[in-house]
């Protein structure tokens, strides 16, 4: 009996290629997750594949899968988006790099979450339409992280459990995943970073907001570069692993242009 098809919407992560015609392709999709499939005939396609199977592509695929394979046999794909802006700006692509590396890391194969692909979908278009990248790849990065499990606590001191006060200073402290304010500084200086409390407050509201109203959030160069390093520092903990398309984000292009308005943290 013949496997049925099914369908659905997708986004490229990753694509290589297989013996002298197919191609690997790595997904991720709203209902199944993350999904690897292979595409056979894929580099002779002169129609069913051509110019859809690129890096960052949102298409609809159809697709069938057996028992005997962990791979599902990709039979067709529809172009929705090519995100182009993408292609043709390093930093934009720089940025887009960064998430995909970040969803291949922290999502399992098959393990499904609609949010977050609704995230990427948002971070991706948010590129396209040539939003600044770094708040881009900060606000989805610390969206992502709770939606996996491992929200940051911005609330709180994580060692006395104090709420977060303007009386006092902090840092966070990327063992723990959450705050540590002065007082309690001392016994955890090592694996802290400072967090402006400017920057707390942004970062909180990235956190809470709905997603619709996230590009109204603007990040200072205080912000901006407290946000990255706390980031970068707590995403190679969870993973145990240098984040390998980092450097380029930091260091590609004149980031005092990815910012936004104001230039001081209140």
């Amino acid at each position: 009996m013949a496997s049925p098809e099914l369908e659905t919407a997708a986004i490229v992560l990753d694509c290589r290629d297989h013996g002298e015609s197919d191609k690997i392709i790595t997904f991720f999709c709203p209902e199944a997750g993350r999904l690897t499939g292979i595409a056979k005939g894929a580099n002779r396609s002169k129609r069913r594949f051509v110019n859809k199977l690129e890096l960052f592509s949102s298409l609809h695929i159809t697709y069938t899968q057996t028992r005997q394979s962990s791979l599902v046999f990709i039979k067709a794909a529809d172009l929705n988006s090519g995100f182009l802006n993408l292609r043709k700006n390093v930093n934009l692509y720089n940025a887009a790099t960064v998430i995909r590396e970040f969803i291949l890391m922290g999502v399992s194969e098959k393990e499904c979450d609609s949010r977050v692909y609704d995230l990427l979908c948002w971070a991706l278009q948010s590129l396209d339409d040539k939003r600044p990248h770094l708040p881009v790849v900060i606000i989805f990065l610390l969206r992502f992280f709770d939606y996996i499990g491992y929200r940051p606590d911005l609330l709180t001191c994580h060692h006395c459990d104090h709420p977060v006060s303007s009386q006092k200073a902090y840092g966070f402290n990327y063992m723990s995943g959450g705050l540590i304010c002065e007082s309690c500084l001392a016994q955890n200086f090592q694996t802290t970073v400072p967090l402006s409390l400017g920057t707390i407050r942004l970062l909180t509201d990235v956190q809470t907001q709905n997603q619709e109203r996230l590009h109204r959030l603007q990040f200072s160069n205080v912000a901006r570069d407290e946000s990255l390093d706390l980031l970068y520092r707590y995403g190679r903990r969870l993973f145990q692993r240098d984040i390998h398309s980092w450097k380029a984000i930091v260091t590609s292009g004149d980031r005092s242009q990815d910012t936004g308005v104001r230039r001081g943290t209140k």
